[in-house]
């Protein structure tokens, strides 16, 4: 009942930040605030700024090499580049990093922005309890179930969304109180519980058809999380009948090979922060109603959010069509239009290729070893069928197997301009496809 949504954001790195017009004519050295590319197309200089993913902070002695050019970032995170005209590849490696490659690179500023390799997101430990729990009932032979979770950051692949509290310490099973355990990321997050009666069928000791339903939900709001700060006496408040909904989902017509689907109905707080409901109310892919709270519980002008999932049995090991839409007033949710998977994926060590997907601004392909840690990332700023060759700075593993995941983007950006600071509701689809190297 942890929300991991089976992993499918997990390979989409900063790609949910996908954002248009940084703008401006000045080709002098800067960062672009979270990455991005700007500052008119390439004309004799190209400067790359290298900063961290996470806190924005330029990474000084990363290795850059655009073509048969290489130079370290400054302690600026800054190195600069002279003789070049037009799109480029640019590769970026640094100690404890992932290494990246963004692939016909425009603009007289790029900043590549990377992930540390095992990162451990800074959290906390929260506790406390439901306000009210031992007055809600269920029938004889039902079970009431509560899940505890917080919100998540905007970028659905950011590790801090994805921690694990020890022993299912966030969920209750007993009939009276519930006092339930979380490990929260840090940062101001809402806290919420979905509350459940769980029908037996009978078979207590047998839940393989056990049905569960949402009968209400709690929530705190507000919570200041620091790095290793615990909490305790954390109260959440019952979501009164009067604020809560039904949503309905339209599912459209996601693309043929892909015959599981479910959502993700989530609420949108903030620019930084989003209640994604908790897997055990996701809408399994013969539903398409669900009760949640009004998005006015929240605050005054949130919204809500869609993300919409097509895959094959195979989960996200296997092919995926995810769409996602933001800023929605409607209680009926629309996936709206599909992307297909990738196709003609070929992957090595030292190179990928694939055809491009109809309607995709972009593709990508992520490198991941057998311990499930990405090694390489790769970007393209193109539509065009394409193969990659990976430079020797960054060679991948030579034994173990690899996964590699390529994907097509739609998103509403000018790939030689923009930030990944900004406009977070760019991104409309990915759509994936996997091959392993062994």
């Amino acid at each position: 009942m942890q929300p991991r949504y089976d992993g499918v954001m997990r390979a989409y790195h900063w790609l949910f930040f996908i954002a248009a017009a940084c703008g401006g004519n000045d080709a002098g050295p800067r960062i672009i605030p979270g990455g991005g590319v700007g500052d008119g197309a390439i004309d004799g200089t190209l400067h790359v700024g290298v900063i961290d993913t996470r806190s924005y902070s330029p990474i000084s002695g990363a290795t850059v090499e655009v073509g048969s050019k290489m130079a370290t970032t400054n302690d600026k995170g800054l190195a600069s580049f002279s003789d070049l005209s037009g799109a480029q590849t640019i590769t970026v490696k640094a100690a404890n990093y992932r290494s990246a490659i963004w692939v016909d690179a425009n603009g007289a500023n790029v900043t590549v922005p990377l992930t540390q390799l095992h990162e451990m997101p800074p959290q906390a430990t929260l506790t406390g309890t439901i306000t009210g729990y031992d007055a809600i009932t269920v029938p004889t032979g039902h079970v009431k179930i509560a899940a505890v979770f917080e919100s998540q950051t905007d970028d659905l692949g950011d590790p801090a969304n994805n921690l694990t509290t020890p022993n299912s310490g966030n969920i209750c099973l007993t009939q009276t109180m519930c006092n339930w355990t979380l490990a929260s990321r840090t940062g101001t997050v809402t806290l919420i519980a979905a509350i459940m009666d769980q029908d037996t069928k009978g078979t207590p000791t047998d839940t393989s058809d056990d049905t569960r339903t949402v009968i209400g939900y709690a929530i705190k709001t507000g919570v200041v999380v620091a790095a290793s700060v615990n909490q305790s006496g954390l109260a959440l408040t019952s979501v009164e009948a009067g604020n809560l909904e039904t949503v309905t989902v339209d599912y459209g017509t996601p693309p043929a090979a892909l015959t599981t689907t479910g959502a993700i109905v989530g609420i949108e707080v903030s620019k930084d922060e989003v209640v994604q409901l908790p897997l055990a109310v996701q809408i399994p892919a013969t539903t398409t109603t669900m009760v949640v709270p009004k998005p006015t519980v929240f605050a005054a002008d949130a919204t809500r959010r869609l993300t919409a999932i097509a895959q094959t049995s195979s989960g996200d090991k296997g092919a995926q069509s995810i769409v996602v839409r933001h800023a929605l007033t409607s209680t009926t949710l629309a996936a709206g239009t599909w992307l297909d998977t990738p196709t003609g994926v070929m992957a090595t060590r030292t190179s990928v290729a694939y055809d491009p997907v109809a309607g995709a601004k972009a593709h990508s392909a992520d490198f991941v070893d057998s311990n499930g840690d990405t090694q390489l990332e790769i970007t393209v700023f193109s539509t065009k069928a394409k193969t990659v060759d990976i430079p020797s700075l960054v060679a991948l593993p030579s034994s173990g197997a690899l996964t590699v995941k390529v994907n097509g983007i739609a998103a509403d950006f000018d790939v030689t301009d923009f930030s990944l600071d900004t406009d977070r509701d760019k991104l409309t689809a990915i759509a994936a496809q996997p091959v392993t190297v062994n």
